[in-house]
């Protein structure tokens, strides 16, 4: 099956620095792509030219067979759009605007405003000016007003600003919904690791204006058990047990156990080996796959407040 949205060859020059290097990559029908990286990576700019708001140096990009530049009209039909805020007129409510960019764009079916804001968790009754909004009802607002005319993909930067657990917890049910049910595909950036992980089928990484093309993070290694972390009354003497069972790869000592690469179906044997050996044991943990641990191996550390 071809992709909904192709990039190929998407490179940006800011004076001298190179914003993007030879950028391409493809998202399917229905999927959730994430695209993660350290800030000044170049995001913000593919962002952008995705959806029309840039123009790149060299390089295209498709949208359901449609060039953005050759077919804008078309392109854009298909595209909605949240990145950073978009502009609200405080004193009307999350009704009236959705109704402005009704009659705006056109051809938008009866009822669709009332289901729009009813599928982000807002009242489509309510009369509340949205000056009085939070900024996580803001933020949900927005993805309605990209939401209103069903678009085949949707690009969203930051989505989860501003929400409380409980509203992250249904923008990523919300979300995942429109991958699976409604083969809506979603491009999405985002400093929260966790909720990219939990939200997409695939992450892309990019550091200095390229992708990293080693970095893989997909729904087949989400949970995928990496390493066994065990931990006896003598770590010394598991260590040189365990290296000697043919099952068992790398063992590496830290300063509370051993980390030892097996797979999942092995893990009862390392359990087995150990009380035959008469080693009493205290812990053994799996330790999965994480986009964390991906991130920091190709893009860097990541900091208390998100991404460095």
């Amino acid at each position: 099956m071809t992709a909904l949205f192709d990039a190929s060859g998407l490179t940006k020059v800011f004076g001298r620095r190179p914003a993007l290097q030879d950028v391409s990559f493809s998202i399917g029908h229905g999927e959730i792509v994430g695209f993660v990286g350290p800030n000044g990576a170049g995001k913000s700019t593919t962002l952008r030219i995705a959806c029309g708001l840039l123009r790149p140096d060299a390089g295209t990009v498709r949208l359901d067979g449609f060039c953005v530049r050759q077919s804008p009209r078309e392109y854009l039909a298909r595209l909605g759009v949240l990145i950073e805020s978009p502009g609200y007129w405080p004193a009307l409510s999350a009704r009236h605007h959705l109704a402005y960019l009704a009659r705006v764009r056109g051809g938008i079916a009866d009822g669709r405003i009332e289901e729009a804001l009813t599928e982000v968790g807002l009242d489509p009754t309510s009369r509340k000016p949205v000056g009085q909004f939070s900024l996580g009802m803001k933020q949900r607002l927005g993805i309605a007003m990209a939401l209103l005319h069903r678009p085949r993909l949707l690009v969203l930067d930051e989505p989860m600003n501003g929400l409380d657990p409980a509203g992250m917890a249904m923008l990523r049910e919300f979300l995942r919904g429109l991958g699976v049910e409604r083969g809506v595909s979603v491009l999405v950036s985002s400093h929260l690791l966790h909720e990219v992980e939990q939200i997409c089928d695939r992450v892309l990484f990019i550091r200095d204006g390229r992708l990293q093309p080693g970095a893989l993070f997909d729904r087949a290694r989400m949970g995928r058990i990496e390493a066994l972390f065990v931990h006896t009354g003598d770590d010394a003497r598991a260590a040189q047990i365990l290296a000697g069972e043919d099952f068992v790869g790398e063992v590496v000592e830290d300063t509370r156990g051993l980390l030892c690469r097996v797979t999942a179906a092995d893990v009862p044997r390392v359990a087995e080996t150990l009380h035959r050996s008469g080693l009493a044991l205290h812990e053994l943990t799996p330790r999965r796959a994480s986009l964390e641990d991906v991130y920091i191996e190709h893009c860097g550390r990541a900091t208390s407040e998100g991404l460095s």
